[in-house]
């Protein structure tokens, strides 16, 4: 089968619609999974399942970046057919990838050493050892074969994958539901997660066999190229390490600083809104390749003018979620875990600021992949990255648990915030970066507006049920989405937008 002949924006629409339904039904079952976890295998363990994942994303640094540095290299050959050249990068990034999942246990090794200090118990776990080694080979498995999914994702062809991953991750949360409902055994557990990712790789290594038989040559690469990919791997290694430290080292901090107990409470937090964002990036990472299309074959004006109306969608969805988050939230908590596992208003409060800033920033991080911006911002995001060090360290002595997630947004707005849009204006659009930050502020006051209406009509319920709660759940629908309507009804993006949204729903 050839490559992609439908357009970008029937592509992101069925990527889009692919991510949506993958996302609901994730969400929805990692919260009952969660809460059978909580219930037969413990807060502690739950706690010990947060480190270990924080552990596990700073292991994928093993991998350099390559994946992202992969999909931007096959955008041009795709575009031209060039199934020669494609051929040979696949095999090419086949040999690394082995060496990185080998790299991975060596490295994942070297951590055990460190587990009784990064651990902060009263009570000892047993078989800590063997749980960590398992949350290691799962890390492993996951980079067997994956090297074939770039193929398919720069092809505009995501829903493929996300089909896959649906399916997989429905049977491995049902299986894990039973088995800890009949075993209690977190053992158990993981094995079944490492059964999943092995799965799911397989059958996207074979789904990119049947679509694209020519990957199966062996295609020398030559060394100019070779020379090509370790410069763009370089510069996204460097990138990557910084957003490990800035996004994936919260719960190790407030393990050592607070307790591991404590990072299993946050994880409930965690779970949903990491899950909701984990939406969000998918839905702009269906764009990401027509981005990266529309960058090799259109002028400056049209990529501004594609932003902003993915700057629009990012605005409104931020408002919405950002509102909804911020009185909702809590309730949700409460209803589903029970008051005892409920965090403070505070870090509630930092943990809504954290989700504002990913969402707010999305059509500028989707640009960043599609054009391959890495290079030109990889140094202020290691300096944000040790800004969010220190901040975390210091306001996590002094506020606890809430100065550790503080202090990612306080990070962010001293640094990248500012820096990313300046250079993606500039560069790509040819545009004054003022054209970013006055719609931004106009979408953050549009917000603040909204939050006080909303908080002003929400102050009457004195009660959290149920029904109260989707009460509020639907106040904060119409008020947010009524205002967003009202500003943006007349503007060229809200009719760009109406007319993609009309070509995503056929």
């Amino acid at each position: 089968m050839g490559f992609n002949q439908e357009s970008r924006t029937v592509n992101a629409g069925k990527n889009a619609l692919s991510a949506l339904t993958n996302k609901t039904i994730s969400l929805v079952l990692a919260f009952v999974s969660r809460k059978f976890f909580i219930q037969y295998i413990g807060v502690e363990y739950l706690g010990i399942n947060g480190l270990f994942a924080n552990l596990l994303t700073i292991l994928s640094l093993a991998d350099l970046g390559l994946g992202t540095a992969m999909n931007i290299s096959l955008y041009r050959p795709i575009a031209e057919n060039d199934t020669e050249k494609i051929a040979a990068l696949l095999g090419y990034y086949k040999k690394i990838y082995y060496g990185i999942a080998a790299g991975i246990f060596l490295i994942g090794m070297g951590f055990l050493p460190f587990l009784p200090y990064l651990v902060n118990l009263d009570s000892e776990i047993p078989h800590l050892t063997l749980y960590y080694i398992l949350c290691v080979l799962q890390n492993v498995v996951s980079y067997l074969f994956v090297y074939k999914a770039s193929i398919i994702k720069a092809d505009q062809k995501s829903f493929l994958i996300n089909r896959i991953d649906l399916y997989t991750n429905i049977g491995c949360v049902l299986l894990q539901i039973v088995s800890i409902v009949a075993f209690r055994s977190y053992l158990v557990f993981l094995l079944i997660g490492i059964l999943r990712v092995a799965v799911h790789n397989l059958t996207v290594s074979l789904i990119a066999d049947r679509r694209y038989a020519f990957i199966k040559k062996k295609v020398p690469l030559d060394k100019g190229e070779k020379k090509e990919i370790f410069s763009n791997v370089s510069s996204m290694f460097l990138f990557k390490v910084s957003y490990t430290l800035i996004n994936g080292t919260d719960n190790i901090l407030i393990s050592v600083l607070i307790g591991t107990v404590c990072v299993g409470l946050y994880s409930n937090y965690y779970t949903l809104t990491n899950n909701l964002e984990a939406f969000i990036a998918l839905v702009f990472t269906s764009m990401t390749a027509g981005v990266g299309n529309l960058v090799v074959s259109a002028n400056a004006e049209k990529r501004y003018q594609t932003f902003r109306t993915m700057q629009l969608f990012s605005f409104w969805l931020c408002g919405y979620i950002t509102v909804s988050l911020f009185f909702l939230l809590q309730d949700f908590m409460q209803l589903w875990f029970g008051r005892e596992l409920l965090l403070d208003n505070l870090t509630v409060t930092a943990i809504v600021l954290n989700t504002f800033f990913t969402i707010s920033m999305r059509p500028v991080w989707t640009f960043r992949e599609g054009t391959g911006m890495f290079r030109r911002i990889r140094f202020i995001m290691l300096a944000t990255a040790a800004l969010n060090l220190l901040l975390s360290v210091l306001l996590g002595k002094l506020l606890g648990l809430s100065g550790i997630l503080f202090a990612t947004s306080i990070s962010k707005i001293c640094t990248y915030f500012w820096y990313e849009p300046k250079i993606l204006f500039r560069d790509f659009f040819r545009q004054k970066v003022r054209h970013y930050y006055g719609p931004f502020l106009q979408n953050l006051l549009l917000i603040i507006l909204c939050g006080l209406i909303c908080g002003g009509i929400l102050s009457l319920f004195h009660t959290v049920s149920i029904l109260s709660w989707l009460l509020k759940a639907l106040i904060c629908t119409v008020v947010v989405n009524g205002a967003y309507a009202l500003r943006y009804r007349k503007t060229r993006e809200f009719s760009e937008l109406r007319k993609k949204l009309r070509l995503f729903a056929r």
